[in-house]
């Protein structure tokens, strides 16, 4: 982040033109380098996050500095959604809640306090997306989907 961006940063801010900030692809190292420079915490940070690539220490990290996580890619991703959807495991704990994949990979985003806004124009699709309050995953199953992190980043930026 070079120093005349902080500045216009810290400029609109005094300005009233920024009230909230949030950014997208950023770490530990990053936002520790960032925020001792502005006055204005972020909101929102959005990576990639989904059960091949978690971001486990990240996510718990960015919490504790009360910026909310958001997943970009919540299936995996481009070319990646069907292989994660069709996950051994994931499709084991679907049965078992007699839910879908799909909603199984947003309720454990929902459990770990990670937003996730998967898109979809198919109505039957958005009703599924937004029919994961009926069941919780178990600790039990909250480990087995953590134990699927292959650190598998599906888009480099």
């Amino acid at each position: 982040m070079t120093s005349r961006r902080i500045r216009q940063w810290k400029k609109a801010v005094a300005d009233g033109k920024i009230r909230s900030l949030g950014l997208s692809n950023w770490y530990i190292e990053e936002i520790d380098d960032f925020i001792s420079q502005v006055d204005i915490r972020p909101a929102l940070v959005q990576n990639e996050i989904h059960p091949y690539y978690q971001e486990q220490a990240v996510v718990p990290y960015m919490h504790n500095l009360g910026i909310v996580m958001q997943a970009w890619y919540p299936f995996g991703g481009r070319g990646h959604t069907g292989e994660l959807l069709s996950d051994e495991t994931i499709v084991k704990i679907a049965k078992a809640h007699n839910v879908t994949a799909a909603q199984v990979i947003l309720r454990w985003h929902l459990q770990r306090g990670v937003v996730a806004i998967p898109g979809s124009s198919d109505p039957a699709h958005i009703l599924e997306n937004i029919s994961v309050f009926g069941f919780s995953l178990s600790s039990e199953e909250m480990n087995e989907i953590a134990a699927l992190d292959r650190n598998e980043k599906h888009d480099w930026y």
